[in-house]
């Protein structure tokens, strides 16, 4: 686990707490033991409290949800997968800043 309070997505429960969503979604797919997966924990703690109402952050153990990962082209963690009312909208792969990913969730909320 990545040490969050972020609900945890997996193949179950994907199309009922994500695909059919309305809003934006970050979906965080990360694996155990990975260091920069736990930097990027930590930026999204600190992100959420300052996103707009609405907007969601997911984790996905993309070892644990081969499908998913496979589903979002995930070929390495950590990987954010941004989804706007189920649609792709952007995806990025590795720890950005804060700030960054701020004007990204600001771009499409």
């Amino acid at each position: 686990m990545t040490g969050t309070d972020f609900p945890s997505i997996d193949e179950a429960n994907f199309e009922s707490q994500v695909a059919a969503r309305q809003g934006l979604t970050l979906l965080d797919f990360w694996n155990q033991g990975c260091v920069p997966c736990k930097q990027l924990s930590r930026v999204l703690t600190e992100l959420a409290p300052t996103l707009p109402q609405g907007v969601v952050i997911a984790t996905v153990d993309a070892a644990a949800n081969p499908g998913l990962a496979q589903r979002f082209a995930v070929r390495s963690v950590p990987t954010l997968v941004f989804l706007k009312d189920g649609a792709v909208v952007d995806t990025r792969t590795g720890v950005d800043r804060k700030q960054v990913l701020k004007k990204i969730v600001e771009t499409h909320a």
